[in-house]
């Protein structure tokens, strides 16, 4: 399959100018919050099988008030900085199975963080019009200061404040939290933290939980 690449880019670019940093709802009436994550059966295989999962989490009860799966052929390439062409097309249409709509939905992956600003949370959330948040694993673009145990540092990219580095214990394990779409900057960080504050998996963690139970029961 070829891919112009220099295309992308331009779309990209196009698309980024759409994102909005400014909260598109009311943070302190958040309630459902849904996680969204997808995994291959053979991430290096094009065509592959993909599976898309996306949680939703009552923050309040603490209690999972829906879930969909979803398995789609994946045709387009890994390119890396454009995995959301890769990967949109299922997280959407499984995103649709959803009978719970929720608030604002958390996305495995960046939002604002990435070369062209615009991560798989920040495209998703243009694609969908709702408001989105990238929490990652690992860090794609930016500079930030090691945060101590449980605490959080500002990422910056080209002397730009685009989100936080969130350490949730001891270890080295890291969050980098960035704004997709219709959310701030800082409240990016503050959903993610009252979520952890109530002792609660985030949903995309449920989410990818729940990829995993799929992942082996398809590969029995």
């Amino acid at each position: 399959m070829a891919v112009d690449v220099s295309k992308l880019k331009r779309q990209q670019r196009r698309l980024a100018n759409r994102v909005l940093l400014e909260d598109g709802f009311d943070p302190n009436g958040v309630k459902l919050v849904a996680g969204g994550d997808l995994t291959f059966l053979n991430i290096w295989k094009t065509p592959t099988e993909g599976i898309g999962a996306f949680v939703v989490l009552d923050i309040e009860s603490g209690e999972v008030v829906d879930r969909a799966v979803f398995e789609d052929e994946i045709t387009f390439p890994y390119i890396p900085t454009f995995l959301a062409y890769r990967e949109l097309p299922l997280l959407v249409k499984t995103f649709q199975r959803l009978k719970v709509k929720p608030d604002v939905v958390l996305i495995d992956g960046q939002g604002i963080a990435h070369p062209r600003g615009l991560g798989i949370a920040s495209h998703f959330g243009v694609y969908m019009d709702i408001p989105t948040i990238g929490v990652a694993k690992s860090r794609l673009v930016g500079e930030y200061d090691e945060p101590p145990p449980y605490g959080v540092s500002p990422l910056h990219y080209k002397g730009r404040h685009i989100g936080w580095v969130l350490r949730k214990g001891r270890g080295k394990r890291k969050l980098f939290i960035t704004p997709g779409h219709k959310v701030s900057v800082k409240t990016s960080l503050d959903l993610v933290r009252r979520i952890l504050a109530r002792k609660l998996k985030l949903p995309t963690e449920m989410a990818h939980n729940l990829l995993q139970e799929e992942r082996r029961r398809r590969l029995k």
